[in-house]
Parts: structure tokens; C-alpha cells; sequence
């Protein structure tokens, strides 16, 4: 592993230039490597994702309602706290969801 380059006291406009554009190269690499090719479009897979954690969130909200007293049994008032504010995101999400398709 190489030894990291100790900081200069100054730099020029021309150096700074070229390690801008290095530096661009690089990132652009990093992405294709992280397999996020730049300009290749994504929205058909994040709209699936969307749909299916739209349904999820339905099905959760679902067992929350049809669960009642069970949910609580053997849970500490924390948890039932944190369970409660699991049940509002989720509500808060489908809303969102639904706001962002109208």
C-alpha cells in the first residue's frame, strides 16, 4: 500500500485543474465498478422497488390492525412506543407514496 502524498503549501490553478479532472475520471470509474453506470436509467427498477414497498407497507399496517392485544403481549411500553411509530411511518410512507404518483 502506498504512502499517503504529504499536503503541499500551495498549489497552482493548473495543478488544482488537474487533479479536478483526475479526480472526475476516478469517480466516473468507481461507479461503473459499483455497477451504477452513469447515464443508464434506473427508474424502472426504482418504481418496482416502490411498488413493492407500497405493498409491503399495506400487509404491515394489515397485521398491526388484525393483531391487537397479541401485539402487546411479553412487550415493554418501549417497544410498544417504537412498534406505534413503525405503524405511522409506514401510514406516512403510503401516503408519501401516494402523493408523489398524483
Amino acid at each position: 500500500m502506498e504512502s499517503p502524498k504529504p499536503i503541499p503549501e500551495a498549489i497552482s490553478h493548473r495543478q488544482l485543474a488537474q487533479l479536478l479532472r483526475t479526480a472526475a475520471t476516478e469517480a466516473a470509474r468507481a461507479e461503473v465498478i459499483d455497477g451504477h453506470e452513469p447515464g443508464v436509467d434506473h427508474s424502472s427498477e426504482a418504481e418496482a422497488l416502490l411498488q413493492a414497498y407500497g405493498q409491503l407497507s399495506v400487509r404491515l399496517l394489515k397485521a398491526f390492525e388484525g393483531s391487537g392485544e397479541v401485539m402487546a403481549q411479553g412487550r415493554t411500553p418501549r417497544q410498544l412506543m417504537a412498534m406505534g411509530a413503525l405503524r405511522a411511518h409506514a401510514q406516512m410512507a403510503l401516503q408519501a407514496l401516494a402523493a408523489s404518483r398524483a
